[in-house]
């Protein structure tokens, strides 16, 4: 049993997508526990879960201190997770899964509630900045033994991370065999931003709290990160409907 540690609002940036067990796990009252190989996953809907909804902080931040949440492993093959060119409301710099022949990326899958999931629906931005869609389960690799027969996820609608040319950019924090991405950290991606759009001569972690705070000038980076973005082809995911 571990208690969810809170996070400070520049942690929510830099930290980002944060540590998440490798294990399955339940999330129940604030608390992190070892998930019960009998737990009754009925009625509830699998959602890959890419960048921060991985983690027991993010997890508990949108679902609340009572909420109870499984959370099992998987691994998916032939994808990797990277920098989207866009920014989150609170700063950070999200993710998504893009497409990667012969790359291994361990991930989870978070059991939702359909109340929960319109919760998360909301936090998405779904049809703004993630389109929502179904995976193809030939990808997916579980490590625990749940009755997957559907699985969920989010899409970024804007396309990975680009910088001068180059791109698309691995995310640091979340473990991948045979990855062929150049990886950065999110204080490394927002360094990249820093230097490109900051016209002040105020520190990193200044200029952070300037995007947290304006939403105009949050917008006009993230107009630009769109310019430069980098597509995927072939999708192991389509469009989904419930």
């Amino acid at each position: 049993m571990e208690k969810i540690a809170n996070l400070s609002e520049l942690e929510r940036v830099l930290d980002y997508p944060y540590d998440a067990p490798d294990y399955a796990y339940l999330i129940k009252n604030g608390l992190v526990f070892d998930l019960d190989p009998d737990y009754d996953f009925a009625s509830r809907i699998a959602v890959l879960s890419v960048g921060s909804n991985r983690a027991p902080v993010q997890l508990n931040r949108k679902f609340g201190g009572s909420a109870e949440l499984a959370v099992t492993p998987v691994r998916v093959h032939d994808c990797d997770v990277v920098h989207v060119a866009n920014l989150a409301p609170y700063g950070a710099v999200p993710c998504s899964a893009f497409p990667c022949p012969g790359t291994h990326i361990d991930l989870n899958i978070a059991w939702l509630t359909p109340a929960q999931l319109a919760v998360m629906h909301q936090t998405e931005s779904v049809g703004e900045a993630y389109n929502w869609v179904e995976w193809d389960l030939t990808r997916i690799q579980q490590k625990f033994d749940s009755p997957l027969d559907r699985l969920f996820g989010y899409a970024a609608i804007a396309g990975a991370f680009g910088n001068s040319g180059q791109g698309p950019f691995g995310l640091q924090r979340i473990p991948a065999e045979n990855r062929q991405f150049a990886v950065r950290t999110q204080r490394q991606i927002q360094s990249m931003i820093y230097h490109r759009y900051c016209k002040e001569q105020v520190s990193l972690e200044s200029w952070i709290h300037k995007l947290q705070s304006d939403q105009t000038l949050r917008d006009e980076v993230a107009s630009g990160l769109r310019s430069d973005a980098v597509l995927p082809s072939v999708m192991p995911w389509q469009p989904a409907v419930l």
